[in-house]
């Protein structure tokens, strides 16, 4: 929820979106027979985003909304699916389903009986104080539509509050403060982020589309009800002035705004585990998202996959010199629309990336012929953790994320590749837990080591397809050191 809008910030945001979606809204407008069909609009939103577009209040999911959700005309609600449509591909598709998001609700207006907001406007006709939207606190948002470029905000700033509850595509509402004293310890100077850097050439072409806006401080008044508040407002000041925020935090990065947008930045980045960087902003502001990796049609994306799925002389596959860029194949299979590739490339696909993301987790702990023995990165610092193990814990769990996701979009429901998958993330989860035992047999584990790698075990076995609750109790509540045995080679308990 945010104070009224400024029409500046419309104004330029429209500017600034790619012509073709401005086209597609002013074709909306017209009353002439070409227009898109609603159907046709919530269908593309849904494909692209991975959520759903809705109109009702009885289609929201269980949460916290305003008492008043008053329904859009049925004139009004093509108009306010091609705002939605237009908005939504600021971001990487797929991005809504990998951050939980599953419903986004538009509204004639929205009203609540009571308020703690001074100043928020008292509407006789609504019975209640006049809001423009609301994040439910775990898998929705609902915004008002009182005008487009209103509507176009509160999409970004709702948006964000779930953003801001969601790391590594996990949401928990204690995560909306988490960050909050890095924020201030940001905005204050006290820890100031540094900016990642942006190409020169992509530098002068952001800086040609400047308005000459420099966000200073604080986005609005509303910014200072607290820090998920001002941190949203941030997010749809970014949104909606792409070219200017990602200027000013190259040129002007001590200004507590620049800090604002950085701080924003990184929790887009580690909101999933391919979360958007700097990069897919950049390609947005300068309007070639179309130019981007996760935009690979499907032979290019294919052969790229068979490359890191190739085993080379040490067994490990073409992922032993790139992992990263085998990680970045993996994003781009998650971002490619499944509309555009066959059932027959779909189900390569899951394959491959099966292969490459087993092909990953044995290219960094090397086990033995006995799998008994492992490789360990990195080194203990001087509180006695090794950040660098921990990170690849970590990651290990996201890569686990990242194939149920995947084969949750190329292959979904019953499909015979389920068991394959289900014995895919079993046997990775086996070779996890040996890799632990290993370290326990020579180490010591601190509780905050443990807690990673009981949170990466947690990643697989919600990753796991249709899991009977008797196998999932079982793999929850056993010590690694059973998991180690108990799972056989080929992924079966």
């Amino acid at each position: 929820m945010f104070l009224p809008f400024s029409p500046f910030f419309s104004t330029m945001h429209r500017i600034l979106v790619p012509a073709t979606f401005v086209a597609a809204t002013l074709v909306v407008h017209s009353a002439s027979a070409s227009s898109p069909r609603l159907d046709t609009l919530l269908q593309s939103f849904h494909e692209y985003s991975g959520a759903q577009l809705v109109f009702h209040r009885d289609d929201l999911p269980p949460g916290r909304y305003h008492d008043v959700l008053k329904p859009l005309d049925d004139s009004e609600k093509a108009r306010a699916a091609a705002i939605c449509v237009r908005e939504a591909k600021l971001y990487p598709p797929n991005y809504f389903r990998e951050v939980g998001l599953e419903t986004v609700g538009v509204f004639a207006a929205c009203a609540s009986k009571q308020t703690s907001d001074p100043g928020r406007p008292y509407d006789k006709q609504l019975q209640g104080y006049r809001y423009f939207g609301v994040y439910n606190g775990s898998s929705a948002i609902a915004a008002a539509f009182y005008s487009e470029g209103q509507l176009e905000l509160t999409f970004h700033h709702e948006i964000f509050h779930h953003v801001d509850a969601t790391v590594d595509g996990e949401t928990a509402t204690w995560q909306l403060s988490s960050d909050d004293a890095f924020y201030r310890a940001a905005i204050s100077g006290r820890r100031p982020y540094t900016a990642s850097p942006i190409a020169s050439a992509d530098l002068d072409a952001l800086r040609r589309r400047c308005f000459g806006l420099t966000l200073k401080d604080t986005v609005s008044d509303y910014a200072a009800k607290n820090p998920r508040e001002d941190q949203a407002e941030t997010a749809r000041h970014l949104m909606s002035m792409l070219p200017d925020a990602l200027v000013q935090i190259i040129d002007q990065p001590d200004l507590a705004g620049s800090q604002r947008i950085m701080h924003v930045l990184r929790e887009y980045e580690q909101s999933a585990p391919d979360g958007p960087g700097i990069d897919w902003f950049v390609d947005v502001a300068l309007q070639r998202a179309d130019r981007t990796p996760y935009t690979d049609t499907a032979e290019p994306l294919l052969e790229r996959l068979r490359t890191f799925a190739e085993r080379g002389q040490s067994g490990y596959r073409g992922v032993e010199h790139n992992p990263k860029g085998a990680r970045a194949a993996l994003k781009a299979v998650v971002r490619i629309a499944p509309d555009s590739v066959t059932a027959k490339e779909s189900a390569e696909m899951v394959a491959l990336a099966t292969e490459i993301t087993d092909a990953l987790l044995k290219q960094r702990i090397r086990p033995d012929q006995s799998e008994q023995r492992f490789d360990i990165w990195g080194h203990e610092q001087a509180d006695g953790v090794n950040h660098t193990l921990r990170r690849d814990v970590v990651r290990f769990g996201n890569d686990a994320k990242r194939l149920n996701l995947i084969a949750q979009i190329h292959q979904p429901g019953p499909d015979p590749s389920s068991d394959r998958l289900m014995r895919a993330q079993l046997k990775n989860l086996r070779m996890i837990a040996r890799y632990y035992v290993f370290i326990r047999s020579g180490w010591s584990v601190t509780e905050g080591t443990q807690n990673v790698f009981d949170s990466t075990r947690q990643a697989f076995l919600k990753s796991l397809p249709d899991v009977p609750e008797a196998m999932y109790t079982q793999l929850k509540t056993k010590s690694f050191a059973e998991l180690a045995t108990q799972i056989s080679p080929e992924g079966r308990i």
